[in-house]
């Protein structure tokens, strides 16, 4: 369901013909999609198409993994639509030689048993999720931990000890089952913090995969990830992490180590910041790799490669102003360790060895991600995902070279036709080169000039992700911009720590953030204008999350932009501090501001778009969900203050409510809704 002000109804007449005739397309691409579509043979994207086809294809992208006799990988399937086929994807395997592939089971985040004998996997949806065991040889599937409530917070918190025989796993119970509408006195309060509203604490636990009850080895307030085994298999690594579920501030994660016989705890590394930590075993034992700065502890999560003893002690940081994607992947060998490290657009596999030298592997227009190297240490496999939407899996030698295809997930990409996509760069306004990916219209003609929509992702840390702005899924969405005659510009700002860690500390002493990510963005879209590619009175921008805090702040300070579309995104960060965590703290938003709201309100203030509303002139569309009412539902605050702005200033706006829904739209009825939204909103306002 969808609540919504603005005086003006959306005529909606006609669009069931449309879609009848154009397979989706709006009214006035009907003729023009057909005719291209007549000329190529190829199938255009429409807004119909793209909702047809969405996926959650960037979310679960398959992660391969080698058997032990190096001929054979074990990954899940992933393919356009695959959501509408049963949301569970299969576990596959696939002989390297021949590329034939069988399925073996659904299911997610499978791990292949150190001697090859078995899968450990999640089954089943919702309260359904078990932990369970697949026999590779066999076929047979066993479910091990049958929790009524279903496996809550395991999905990546589970390992086999090196011998096969146990598997250990972290896992949160659920809450028990609660009326929360009235207390013992009738009164419907929720003490922040109380016992009602806060999580259970998480729970470590051991099984004997032949048989037997599970074993309770000790309990975490936090959440726990990235289980591990040390190499003689005689104790466990962890992370934990605080949060707002917890109702505290502390953000600050750690890595310990726990006794399998005793269940003591060891502390390795406790100043972990936000980072994400991900330790790994090297295979014999004597060190524990894991991302991480020591010089950025709180924001914005600019990971390094840096390792540390089993038993704690110094850490040591082997790359230094990397972007450090995923990883870190020991080599067989002990010698080297790989991961994707991001310098631009897209990341690519890099390798550090223990003396600190970094080598980049792949240099291609594609993100590489989940890499696995060979029993023999000889060969990597690894996902790729390229901004026209396309999954596979690569394999190359462990230095790069001989890199060929093993598995194509949506070969269909080869029938639609899909607007050019480059890579491109330019230089803001203080010089600092900014990357990007510039999406040309279908049947693009070089001297004519088109409509741009100005894309700015979300995070922000991290870069560019390959999807849009609406669904959030696939770059598929960029394409169907590009067949309704869009140029699509979609920059990296510095606020995603791509463009250096430098910048980042200098926006900060000068309390700039959002004017820096501003020049970086205007920048591009005048570089896109002098290219002879975009014209300079058909400019339209859309941001979620972290984007829309940006596109609000850019419709705050500039009336370049014809229209805008603003989804899920803050305007007020002194307020912000403090709203929808419940947590009575905000140390992240105090580094970023050099302190508290009340001790220093400029900056706070300095950096927000709603001190900045006076005169604004952009139609904007503001949307959000409204969380059921729950921890979030401030992003709705922040829009209603910006309607209202709009609205007391006769600009024209609209504002969106999703119920029923959070920071992402997921429900396909939904979906629909807002993409036809949004359609309409950008189309006619732009001309």
């Amino acid at each position: 369901m969808i609540k919504y002000f603005d005086r003006r109804a959306l005529l909606l007449c006609g669009i069931a013909s449309f879609l009848l005739a154009c397979g989706g397309a709006i009214a006035g691409d009907c003729a023009v999609q057909a005719a291209s579509r007549a000329a190529s043979g190829k199938i255009v994207i429409t807004p119909e198409r793209l909702l047809a086809d969405y996926s959650t294809v960037s979310g679960n992208l398959p992660s391969a993994q080698w058997l032990p006799d190096a001929r054979h990988l074990i990954f899940t399937t992933a393919s356009l639509g695959s959501s509408a086929a049963g949301g569970i994807p299969w576990i596959e395997k696939m002989e390297i030689a021949t590329g034939k592939r069988v399925r073996l089971v659904r299911g997610l985040h499978p791990k292949v048993s150190p001697d090859g004998s078995a899968l450990l996997f999640i089954s089943g949806e919702g309260k359904e999720r078990q932990l369970a065991l697949y026999d590779i040889a066999g076929g047979g599937i066993r479910k091990l931990v049958p929790f009524p409530e279903g496996m809550i917070g395991v999905d990546q918190s589970f390992a086999w000890s090196p011998d096969s025989r146990r598997v250990a796993y972290g896992y949160r119970p659920a809450a028990p089952a609660k009326d929360i509408s009235k207390d013992a006195n009738g009164s419907s309060v929720l003490v922040v913090g109380s016992a009602g509203d806060v999580p259970l604490d998480s729970e470590i636990w051991i099984l004997d995969v032949a048989g037997g009850s599970p074993r309770r080895l000790a309990t975490d307030a936090s959440m726990l990830n990235d289980a591990g085994w040390s190499a003689d298999g005689k104790s466990l690594i962890f992370t934990s992490m605080g949060g707002f579920e917890y109702r505290n501030d502390n953000v600050t994660g750690k890595i310990f180590a726990i006794s399998v016989a005793s269940g003591e705890k060891t502390d390795l590394v406790t100043n972990g910041g936000v980072q994400a930590l991900r330790p790994v075993v090297s295979p014999d034992g004597r060190q524990v790799a894991f991302t991480y700065d020591p010089n950025n502890l709180i924001y914005p999560y600019f990971w390094n490669i840096a390792t540390i003893a089993p038993t704690g002690g110094p850490v040591r940081q082997l790359t230094r102003e990397l972007f450090v994607a995923s990883g870190p992947v020991w080599s067989p060998d002990n010698r080297n360790i790989y991961f994707t490290c991001k310098r631009a657009v897209f990341s690519q596999i890099c390798a550090v060895d223990l003396a600190g030298k970094v080598r980049e592997l792949t240099s291609a227009p594609r993100n590489a991600s989940s890499i696995a190297v060979s029993p023999r240490g000889d060969r990597l496999a690894w996902t790729t995902q390229d901004a026209e939407g396309r999954v596979e899996i690569r394999a190359a030698r462990t230095d790069g070279t001989g890199e060929k295809v093993l598995a194509d997930f949506n070969p269909e990409l080869a029938n639609l036709a899909l607007g050019d996509v480059e890579e491109i760069s330019w230089k803001s306004r203080d010089g600092l080169r900014i990357p990007g990916l510039l999406i040309k219209p279908l049947g693009y003609q070089s001297g004519k000039k088109y409509k741009l929509l100005v894309d700015i992702h979300g995070g922000p840390v991290g870069g560019v992700a390959l999807r849009g702005n609406i669904l959030k899924s696939t770059p598929l969405e960029w394409q169907m911009w590009a067949a309704k005659g869009y140029a699509v510009l979609v920059p990296d700002y510095r606020g995603s720590t791509v463009p250096g860690w430098g910048p980042v500390l200098k926006a900060r002493e000068n309390q700039d953030y959002n004017a820096r990510d501003m020049d970086d963005v205007m920048s591009g879209v005048d570089h896109v204008i002098a290219l002879g590619i975009a014209d300079p009175d058909k400019l339209a921008v859309i941001g979620h999350s972290a984007g829309s805090i940006l596109t609000n702040w850019i419709v705050t300070h500039s009336g370049r932009f014809k229209v805008a579309v603003s989804y899920e995104g803050w305007v007020d960060m002194y307020h912000g501090y403090g709203s929808g965590l419940r947590v009575g703290g905000n140390s992240i938003a105090e580094w970023m501001y050099k302190g508290k709201p009340w001790e220093v309100p400029e900056n706070y203030r300095k950096n927000s778009a709603s001190g900045f509303v006076k005169g604004v002139t952009t139609p904007t569309m503001f949307i959000a969900g409204d969380y059921g009412g729950g921890s979030g539902v401030e992003n709705l605050y922040h829009h209603e203050f910006m309607y209202s702005a709009w609205r007391q200033q006769n600009v024209d706006t609209q504002l969106l409510i999703y119920r029923g829904e959070g920071h992402v739209i997921q429900q396909p009825e939904n979906q629909r809704d807002m993409m036809t939204r949004i359609l309409d909103w950008i189309e006619s306002r732009i001309e």
